[in-house]
């Protein structure tokens, strides 16, 4: 259609623009979306925002460190923030989030995150407990049966740190090689190495470019 057939044909105007005013609406509505679950959290949750122990704009924290266990060296990346999903842990705050694994053989294993602290927590969580679990988690992990690795950290925040052991799950996980563990866990004691670990705060890349240095 001719630009001279559009500007008589009001209509064809109107459908013309009917994209745009779409795509207008929807990110109307995702940015609203953002704000009230932005205003959800620092309501229920605005501890979130100052994790770590300074304030900062997005509720979670993220950070890194590495396990030195027997098998080896596993580094870990977690990213956590308040879950609204109801607690599977009795009286506590719920976490999510995500996470992973370097292995001793320099594999990247993408896992789910979850976790608690206390309820009622006040705006620093400076010598707060937490507790983490972690459990592999791929693409496609809908489809898979096999959720190992499943991991846990313990421990509690320094800030801007956290202070935590495996409670032996690395021992678990894991082959003595640093290979992933497939086998029942009911097979290996549930209590043998325990491995410190402190993650500090950074990010994703940070990480991952540990992970590809311990290769070489």
């Amino acid at each position: 259609m001719k630009s001279s057939d559009i500007q008589r044909n009001p209509l064809a105007r109107k459908a013309g623009s009917g994209c745009l005013g779409c795509l207008w609406q929807v990110g109307v509505t995702i940015a609203l979306g953002c704000v009230l679950l932005m205003a959800m959290i620092g309501v229920f949750h605005p501890w979130a925002f100052y994790l770590g122990g300074k304030f900062h704009i997005l509720p979670y924290w993220q950070g890194w460190g590495i396990a030195h266990a027997k098998s080896g060296d596993y580094l870990f990346y977690v990213r956590l923030e308040p879950s609204m999903r109801s607690s599977r842990m009795y009286l506590s705050t719920n976490l999510g989030g995500d996470s992973y694994v370097c292995t001793p053989r320099g594999e990247k294993i993408r896992l789910k995150l979850g976790g608690g602290m206390r309820r009622h927590l006040n705006l620093s969580t400076d010598g707060e407990a937490i507790s983490l679990y972690m459990h592999y988690w791929p693409w496609n992990a809908n489809f898979k049966n096999d959720d190992s690795p499943r991991l846990e950290l313990r421990g509690h925040w320094r800030n801007p740190n956290l202070l935590m052991d495996d409670h032996s799950s690395i021992a678990r996980a894991f082959q003595p090689d640093g290979t992933v563990y497939h086998g029942s866990g009911a097979n290996r004691p549930y209590i043998t190495e325990i491995v410190p670990i402190t993650l500090v705060p950074g990010s994703y890349s940070d990480f991952s470019a540990a992970c590809d240095h311990a290769r070489h």
